[in-house]
């Protein structure tokens, strides 16, 4: 019975008498491949790093009690980088940096409708920009594209986006609890009028209660206005939603594709699929 098991000295002996094969092989693996990375695309890649700023800060009484600067970290938890995460992932922001960039030149879309063009130019830009979390709770956005430029544009652009989003919410809520406190002053104002014109024709015991009232809701005026003060000078100097450690640079040199690599990558792959093949071809001789 012929052993089938592997015989090391007849297979280095075949592959020294098929050398020339297998080299040739080797050498057209390697002469395609860098063909093909030369004609292909460069990409070029940007990386900016933030971290969270602590919502906690947003907070009205951090300009007017020192304290409440003391009690806060700067920088928020993990929670807040994911609701920072969460405003770099919306459509919205992926819509903008297509608008402003005009992505949908870059990418050469055509003959579709503007909507359409403008949602096909978002899907792509999504394959072109990650966002990863690392374990020192901050926020990598890397961005690939062919120019080195617009890579940088991209991810400085986003890392605006992201504060300019957040900061439009906290100064959406302090205009509109100013603006209600603004209403309840001017209610409370009627009230003291009205109780103020009718004061001369109560008699003595009603006027009394009047005045303590009208007392009461001139101190609720005065607390009301000093209250909607604050919230109109928090709307005006809104707290930073996150730190940049780390904005975003063009790249000295295309990352992809990578030459060296991918080229030896190729040289080996051919080396062992043409191996594999001569051996094949001389068992098959001997059989």
């Amino acid at each position: 019975m012929q052993s089938s098991s592997f015989d090391l000295i007849q297979t280095t002996a075949v592959l020294k008498n098929r050398w020339r094969t297998i080299l040739l092989f080797v050498v057209a693996a390697a002469i395609i491949a860098t063909i093909t990375v030369f004609l292909v695309p460069r990409y070029f890649r940007s990386t900016g790093t933030v971290v969270s700023a602590n919502p906690a800060l947003a907070d009205k009484a951090r300009l007017f009690n020192s304290n409440v600067q003391i009690l806060y970290s700067y920088f928020g938890t993990g929670d807040d980088l994911d609701r920072i995460y969460g405003i770099a992932d919306m459509g919205g922001t992926y819509a903008k940096l297509v608008d402003e960039f005009s992505l949908i030149d870059y990418y050469q879309l055509k003959n579709d409708s503007a909507s359409i063009l403008k949602s096909k130019a978002a899907k792509c830009l999504r394959k072109d920009i990650h966002l990863e979390k690392t374990e020192q709770n901050q926020l990598q956005i890397i961005a690939w594209t062919k120019n080195k430029q617009l890579s940088a544009d991209l991810v400085n652009r986003m890392i605006a986006i992201i504060q300019e989003t957040e900061m439009d919410v906290w100064q959406k809520n302090y205009r509109h609890s100013q603006d209600e406190l603004n209403s309840s002053i001017t209610t409370l104002e009627k009230e003291y009028q009205s109780l103020s014109d009718s004061l001369s024709t109560m008699h003595s015991g009603k006027q009394q209660l009047a005045v303590a009232q009208m007392q009461t809701i001139a101190e609720q005026i005065r607390q009301y206005r000093k209250t909607a003060d604050e919230f109109r000078l928090a709307s005006q100097t809104p707290p930073a939603a996150l730190y940049v450690m780390e904005a975003a640079s063009p790249a000295a040199y295309a990352e992809r594709p990578d030459k060296p690599i991918i080229i030896l990558t190729s040289c080996l792959v051919a080396f062992i699929f043409s191996s594999l093949l001569v051996l094949v071809n001389d068992r098959k001789k001997m059989a």
